[in-house]
């Protein structure tokens, strides 16, 4: 069980930013982060952000209380935002410059733009593709992105947890356990896929 509680605020208003956030939360407990990703380049607000209070129960108290209820005129959604998952070993222990993501339960309605765009918020992007079957052309439920080292931490960090097309993705660094690995993978009912433009590699990724 976090010490801390980690929320997911959906349905937030684009004009609503870190502070309005934090002034509507700090009621309920000691707030240690509340933040608002943007679009890289426009930084355009995305329509959702977190808000970290110091214990977990500060954080329950404020969903049961505020989800559902408006904020700047939208109806907000609050979820549990789940922490990073433990990893075996430190972070890129070969000390690459570049560090491949993997980036598991995703929606069958993910695409693979909405990845790239999502990651931008945390830095470069250098590549991000999801696989699929190569008989079926179906998503396999995962994808990789590539970033810088310590951009890529902190995306997995950041990250984790966001609610992309009604999942909750999970990232670890790729490489790591295959076992681990296949718990997010698709098939009989288990997690979904994303779509892309065909092809093997699953998509088509913008520059």
């Amino acid at each position: 069980v976090p010490s801390q509680g980690k929320l997911y605020i959906g349905n937030i208003d684009y004009g609503t930013d870190d502070i309005r956030l934090r002034e509507t939360f700090q009621k309920y407990g000691t707030i240690t982060d509340a933040f608002v990703p943007t679009e890289r380049g426009s930084n355009r607000p995305r329509g959702f952000g977190f808000v970290t209070f110091k214990t977990r129960a500060e954080a329950e108290d404020a969903m049961r209380e505020l989800d559902g209820t408006d904020l700047d005129g939208r109806t907000i959604r609050i979820s549990e935002s789940k922490p990073r998952e433990k990893t075996t070993g430190p972070f890129n222990p070969s000390g690459a410059s570049d560090v491949k993501l993997f980036v598991g339960n995703l929606s069958f309605d993910t695409v693979t733009e909405r990845i790239w765009s999502l990651f931008e918020t945390c830095g470069e992007v250098s590549d991000c593709y999801m696989p699929t079957d190569k008989t079926t052309q179906r998503p396999r439920g995962f994808a990789f992105v590539t970033m810088p080292a310590s951009q890529a931490e902190e995306a997995m960090k950041k990250l984790t947890g966001e609610v992309m097309d009604g999942r909750a993705i999970r990232i670890e660094e790729a490489g790591g356990k295959k076992s681990s690995r296949d718990n997010y993978r698709g098939g009989g009912g288990g997690y979904g896929g994303g779509g892309g433009y065909g092809g093997d590699r699953g998509g088509y990724c913008p520059n």
